[in-house]
């Protein structure tokens, strides 16, 4: 979507060329968070040849108020212990946890400047993520040996990118 509104509407023909001609140019992302499993570390305890089992759930793995270092109830789980001879399978089931949530706002802001009849000059800013919002990326969701030490069990370490502003000039004859 490209809007080009003229804000100044007075008799000053230098403040009119300055203010108006502008393009605004915004593009707004929003999304709930993204599903995932709890998985049982790295162990293949059903024998299925694959180390992504689920975790077996013994709480509710939910919190009130989750943050990065602790997205959900690390307490809630434990790792599904491979058996000899026995298929065990965890009881986590499959993305019943839900990831942090993104939005961003980036944003053009242009305008040309005519130079006779044939010369213009294009002004253009561009900044992504304008407004600087931390979109947090998914939780580390492999359940450890030991619960006692989680390590990154639960937590986020990892965000999306931060603003970003470019400008850029056009000469076109």
């Amino acid at each position: 979507m490209n809007f080009q509104p003229d804000y100044y509407h007075g008799d000053n023909r230098v403040v009119r060329a300055i203010l108006n001609g502008w393009s605004i140019s915004p593009i707004i992302k929003a999304r709930s968070g993204r599903p995932f499993t709890v998985t049982n570390g790295n162990v293949d305890a059903n024998l299925d040849g694959n180390t992504n089992d689920r975790a077996q759930v013994i709480g509710d793995p939910h919190l009130d108020d989750p943050t990065a270092d602790r997205w959900f109830n690390i307490f809630a789980f434990q790792r599904n212990v491979a058996v000899p001879g026995v298929i065990t399978n965890g009881n986590s089931p499959r993305n019943f946890l839900t990831g942090p949530g993104y939005q961003s706002v980036d944003l053009g802001l242009s305008r040309d400047f005519r130079f006779g009849e044939t010369w213009k000059l294009r002004f253009r800013v561009e900044g992504t993520n304008i407004f600087n919002h931390p979109n947090l990326d998914q939780p580390n969701a492999s359940a450890p040996a030991n619960i006692a030490s989680p390590g990154d069990f639960g937590r986020i370490r990892t965000a999306g990118p931060m603003r970003k502003i470019q400008f850029g000039l056009r000469l076109t004859f």
